[in-house]
């Protein structure tokens, strides 16, 4: 008996299997080993019981060393990939090419004869394959042609012309294999649906054909005019194309691409239970690789299951009838937006607010979009492109004003239900029989859930009596088939926001209300598509799977089939991510603002030019100017808070290098300059801006901004503005100002070529429009990478496009792992230097801007810590980690080398890292495991002596409840995040509704809501482990955050207050002592920097909040720039909240600023009179809470202030029926709310300081 082993380093064919049985007439035996089983084929060889080995991996392959070293003493081998060694292969070149022949395409009869050919039996030649042609269950053959395909559908009367046409990609091998059991139900469901379905059968890429026709059989299929598909069903993995390029076949195909899934572990009942929805490892094949050539709205439409008796690699396909059922019915709303005329379509657009900071305030909001300006000029193309729009205003502002005076929104603390219908903002208000009808449609689990969270209809929120029966009121505007609306609230109800109705607070994975899904259902059944306008909104974050939704997901419940398009700005990767995997959206994504360095002007100015003559007095030696300037510097110096007050000539000279870097940052400090409007192009000094702050990231070629803005003929003024002025001179038709027009004659061609190219790529923002109403036309969308310029992104150009997030399986990148092992020894440098020791604790919050804008940077500066290192594969991929020996983790400090230990480092991850990242969760989770286990001493090892201590509190504590294997496991956890489906860290959501009292109340929140551990294996897949986080928390000394691009600070996200703040408060209260905290820099080029939060808040509040030109660019937005300066003085107060960093003098200079200043007080009373309110209602919280010792000038000033504005805010709502929070402030905690039951509580744990 001769034994051939056939080893796949992925995926088997089943046809291998098939094989057996043939084989054994013959006297072979053959088995199949995979990945998972090569440990027991490599045994077998060593065994000698293996006589013949065939495999088909690459050389590349994790695992094949282990194997070439010992494959020798199998006599006959043969490498079917050429990729492998040599002298893998027992056979000559010749008789390998023949012998490879037989494996070339999937087939089961050449396989067979292949294998007679390698063990010396008698066998036929190879016969050649077709892998490619139509397939239907029901016909008697394959269809090599379109025309035949389309006769033998007329002749069973299956043909019509005004049926949709599905176009479906599926690999050769079901056909092969005979395993088509879902594909034969899609085409049965389709045609249920009055659906035509042309089915192509394709081999796998190969990249020896160069001809698209027989490169990708299945495009000359389509491009056929005998069946023009409307919708493109894409059953294949992996890439589409073997080139990014070549995605302009699907431009000239030119209908949208769907993505089909099959699941090769879970049966569609396990995977409708499955929390994930995918695997981390499928991602990278069904999601991200796809997503590269514009693919869209990923749909589950079969499982699989392993009959018994047959081998574990063995599966058949079980179809999903709903999803498959809804796949038809999406085809349908796709085809209806080809077919119908404009004038026949109805669109809603859905605007966004953020209930938690106003439904008044934030209407509209929307990173980097002017959205009202925008959505104007979008309407107005849609008119002249022939859409029926009625009677639409003729400027951003007056469309808001018609939304702020009918109220077509939710009710809120200025807002209520009455007040809404007596002032016109209702579409519709749906009674208990119409939304019975759609309610009953829902899953069981769906009704169930959603009566057990808000009780029966019509639950809480936007109830409105109708002819005496009660109705949900569905808000907005109408503008002929256009609908005008906001996005309903998601976690809360009434016209109030506190600790009782902030639902969310309570239970992070509560459904969304009847009013959600009463809208959501009315713009379903009134609508053919909607469009998201603006980054980003609730959708996208309801409970249900990371990734590729069922029908119990709240996000595909809200959408049904209805195709969303969303305009998204191009530098929010991980949420855009969020919002195509979760959202099913298209994404149309446009570009940011233009950004310039924070000018410097008045005192900030005149402290610079004080600072910059005391060391030009150094550099000539003159003692004497330099002691003159310091009574100055000192003046200047308490005058704008860099110092508290003057403690002597020798302190403050000591501080003058510590007043050039805080004067640096701010400088260096990028913002924007005003805001984009969509569809566009961005006047010549923005595109000029922008073109300039990608230099100093575009290669060595270019010259840097500095370089660049030392070739001006002036040499004063800011550097930017220099650079900015050549490159503009460059790009303008005018050639710019005399002074620099002569200049650009000079410079080099490539310099002139490239900045030319940006400019018109930055000017083709006009089609960001065009693109989207293209998408409503039901064509496709072509795709491009995320990113910013200032990154150096250059890719992300043009805008208007479907973006697509970088590759994750390869990072750490080898620049981010340089970059991330300076942060983590300047970050131990500096504690080291405060504290005379190493901490043996950090608390990390990872971001997925991490890895979508800086390749992994704090990713690896994690491992270092911990001293391990990425194992990289010849292919650039990261497929583990590796330890570092302790000698190799030393420090030089103050030129004396040291040895340091490995660092334990507890990390919180966003529910973008947890859904969208997982490869950084596994890689380390794996490293604690790996360092956990070396048995160093434990002053060296701070992760091993953390993980033992744990496991000693969890063998008092829950021995009876966990096996040791068990207990082994939750020890080493030390990755947390928000429970499966969630995306919160509560604290945020406690601060917003004032639900708090104390430092105690927000742990509780944060332990609660973010007390989920997550490893590597889908069973570590969101563990509770409350009690587990709050002992690593209770160890951490600092916490620690880092900033990854220069457009966003800590002001600009609240959710970096939510969850690093949050983390801090938690250790804090945990542990007794403050906890550090610390922020990372890395957006300047070569400029590592890590510094105390404080001096991050003061720098971000002095370039930004107290800065003239960003104030004179948010008066420029009106409505959303006064938006933008609330949300921000907001984010402050959870600061202060969270870590008690925010100084007095902060909240004074901004009451100065935008109270006591009457102009720009006025310009936000009349602009935006509900963002004014929440910053006095959020000053006067922060007073009475001690986070403001005020001064009573200005705290009157504040009070005043505020109940200026609750008149004139009380005036517009009128004589209302219904009661309204207004300004007031209700704190409601866990111990006053029946229905918020905390599962972790701070009972008995000491008090942190305040």
């Amino acid at each position: 008996m001769t034994t051939i082993a056939f080893f796949n380093n992925v995926h088997s064919s089943a046809i291998w299997y098939q094989l057996a049985d043939p084989l054994k007439q013959h006297g072979v035996t053959l088995t199949v080993f995979g990945y998972g089983s090569q440990d027991e084929l490599c045994m077998r060889i060593r065994n000698g019981e293996i006589d013949i080995i065939v495999t088909d991996i690459s050389g590349d392959m994790p695992g094949f060393e282990d194997l070439y070293g010992i494959v020798s003493s199998v006599k006959v081998r043969v490498g079917l990939n050429p990729r492998l060694p040599k002298d893998f292969s027992t056979f000559t070149d010749p008789e390998l090419g023949e012998i490879r022949e037989y494996f070339a395409v999937l087939s089961k009869e050449n396989f067979l004869n292949g294998l007679k050919r390698i063990t010396g039996i008698d066998h036929d030649p190879c016969r050649p394959v077709v892998s490619h042609g139509i397939y239907h269950p029901d016909a008697p053959r394959v269809f090599y042609e379109v025309k035949d395909y389309k006769e033998w559908l007329q002749s069973r009367r299956s043909w019509d012309e005004n049926f949709p046409v599905a176009a479906i990609i599926m690999h050769y091998s079901h056909v092969a294999e005979g395993s088509c059991a879902d594909i034969d139900a899609l085409i049965a469901g389709l045609e249920g649906r009055g659906v035509l379905a042309l089915c192509v059968f394709s081999d796998t890429i190969s990249e020896t054909r160069r001809e698209p026709e027989t490169r990708y059989p299945w495009y000359r299929y389509f491009s056929e005019p005998d069946i023009r598909p409307d919708v493109i069903l894409n059953f294949l993995m992996g890439r589409l194309f073997a080139s990014i390029e070549e995605r302009s076949l699907l431009r000239e195909i030119n209908v949208p691409v769907v993505q089909l899934l099959r699941h090769y572990t879970l049966s569609p009942e396990a995977w409708l239970e499955d929390p994930v929805g995918l695997s981390a490892m499928s991602l990278t094949h069904s999601l991200v690789q796809p997503e590269m050539f514009g693919v869209i709205d990923p749909i589950m439409v079969s499982g699989s299951i392993r009959k018994s008796g047959e081998p574990a690699a063995l599966v058949t396909s079980v179809p999903i009838m709903e999803r498959i059922d809804m796949v038809a019915r999406r085809v349908r709303r796709w085809a209806a937006l080809r077919r119908k005329s404009n004038k026949e379509k109805r669109i809603a657009i859905v605007l966004h607010n953020n209930p938690c900071k106003g439904v008044e305030n934030t209407v509209g909001m929307a990173v980097g979009l002017d959205t009202f300006e925008s959505l104007i000029l979008l309407l107005h193309r849609m008119q002249e492109t022939g859409y029926e729009v009625g009677e639409i205003p003729g400027t951003g502002k007056e469309l808001l004003d018609m939304i702020q005076e009918r109220k077509a929104l939710s009710e809120f603390r200025w807002t209520t239900a009455d007040e809404i219908v007596k002032k016109g903002g209702v579409l519709h208000a749906m009674d208990h029989d119409e939304y019975g009808a759609f309610f009953g449609t829902l899953d069981s689990f769906v009704r169930q859930k959603v009566e057990a969270d808000w009780g029966a209809f019509p639950g809480q929120g936007m109830v409105w009596k109708k002819s005496g029966k009660e109705a949900l009121l569905i808000t907005g505007l109408r503008f002929g088939n256009i609908l005008v609306m906001t996005q309903p609230k998601r976690g809360c109800y009434g016209s109030r926001c506190d600790g009782e109705v902030c639902r969310i607070l309570h239970d992070p994975e509560i459904a969304p209300p009847h009013h959600w899904l009463a809208t959501y259902f009315y713009i379903q059944r009134h609508t053919d598509a909607v469009i998201h306008f603006g980054a980003s909104g609730a959708l996208e974050y309801l409970p249900g799977k990371r990734a590729v939704l069922s029908d119990r997901c709240f996000g595909d419940i809200s959408l049904g089939d209805l195709p969303n398009f969303y305009p998204y700005v191009m530098d929010v990767p991980g949420e855009g991510m969020v919002a195509k995997r979760r959202g099913r959206a298209v994404i149309i994504d446009h570009l940011t603002p233009a950004y310039r360095p924070a000018e410097m002007s008045g005192d900030l100015l005149q402290f610079e030019n004080l600072l910059t003559e005391y060391r030009r007095a150094g550099d000539g030696n003159d003692r004497v100017r330099q002691q003159s300037l310091l009574k100055s510097i000192e003046e200047v110096a308490v005058k704008l808070k860099f110092l508290d007050e003057y403690d002597g000539a020798e302190k403050l000279e000591e501080s003058i290098e510590r007043f050039s870097r805080q004067i640096m940052r701010i400088r260096r400090s990028m913002v924007p300059y005003g805001m984009h409007v969509f569809g566009q192009k961005p006047g010549i000094s923005s595109i000029s801006a922008m073109v300039t702050s990608a230099l100093d990231r575009s290669g060595s070629s270019l010259p840097s901004v500095a370089e660049l803005a030392a070739m001006h003929p002036a040499k004063d003024g800011e550097v930017f503005d220099r650079a900015a002025g050549i490159v503009q001179a460059i790009v303008s038709v005018e050639n710019g100002s005399a002074e620099v027009g002569g200049l650009v004659a000079e410079l080099p061609g490539h310099l002139k070529q490239w900045c030319r190219d940006m400019a018109d790529a930055i000017a083709m923002a006009e089609q960001e429009s065009c693109s989207l109403l293209r998408a409503l036309d039901g064509e496709y969308v072509d795709a491009s990478l995320a990113g910013s310029l200032s990154s150096g992104k250059q890719d992300v150009l043009p805008t208007g496009r479907n973006f697509y997030a970088a590759d994750i399986m390869s990072m750490p990148s080898e620049a981010a792992w340089y970059v991330g092992k300076k942060l983590a020894d300047q970050l131990l440098e500096k504690f080291y230097r405060e504290e005379g020791r190493f901490p043996e604790s950090i608390g990390l919050s990872l971001w997925s801007s991490d890895a979508f804008k800086s390749d992994g940077e704090m990713l690896s500066q994690i491992f270092w810590l911990m001293g391990v290192e990425p194992v990289r594969q010849p292919n650039g991929r990261v497929s583990g980690v590796a330890v570092v020996d302790l000698e190799q983790l030393r420090l030089v400090i103050d030129n004396v080398e040291m040895l340091r230990p490995r660092i334990d480092a507890t990390i919180e991850t966003s529910g973008i890292v947890r859904d969208m990242v997982p490869h950084f969760i596994s890689l380390l989770d794996k490293a604690v495991a790996m360092v956990s286990q070396i048995d160093e001493p434990a002053e060296r090892n701070m992760v091993r002596k953390h993980t033992r201590q744990q496991l000693e509190e969890l063998k008092r504590e829950a021995a009876d409840l966990l096996s040791e294997k068990e207990m082994q496991r939750m020890a080493m956890f030390r990755v947390f995040s928000s429970a499966p489906g969630t995306y919160s860290s509560g604290v945020g959501l406690a601060l917003d509704a004032s639900a708090w009292q104390n430092e105690h109340d927000l742990a509780e929140a944060y332990i609660n809501q973010s007390g989920y551990a997550y490893g590597s294996m889908p069973q570590d897949f969101g563990r509770k482990a409350h009690e587990l986080l709050a002992r690593q928390l209770s160890k951490v000394e600092v916490s620690y955050i880092k900033q990854t691009s220069a457009e966003y600070d800590a002001l600009d996200c609240d959710c970096y207050a939510s969850y690093a703040g949050g983390m801090a408060a938690a250790s804090t209260a945990l542990s007794g002592k403050k906890t550090k905290m610390y922020w990372a820099d890395t957006t300047v080029p070569g400029d590592i920097d890590i510094r105390d939060f404080k001096e991050e808040i003061e720098r971000s509040v002095r370039s930004k909040l107290l800065n003239d030109r960003w104030i004179s660019s948010m008066k420029d937005h009106g409505f959303q720039g006064a938006q933008g300066v609330a949300g921000r003085i907001n984010t402050l107060f959870k600061w202060s909240a969270t870590t008690r960093e925010v100084e007095p003098w902060v909240f004074d200079s901004l009451v100065e600023t935008y109270v006591c200043n009457e102009e720009l007080r006025e310009w936000m009373r009349e602009q935006n009179p509900y963002a004014l309110e929440e910053i006095t209602r959020r000053l006067l919280e922060a007073e009475a809470r001690g986070l403001w010792n005020a001064d009573e000038e200005l705290l009157e000033a504040v009070r005043s202030a505020a109940l200026l504005l609750e008149g004139d805010l009380e005036e517009r709502i009128g004589d209302v029926a219904e009661d309204f929070q207004g300004a007031r402030v209700d704190v409601f905690t866990s111990k006053e709310v029946e229905k918020w039951k905390m599962e972790w509580k701070m009972s008995g744990k000491k008090e942190g300081p305040s």
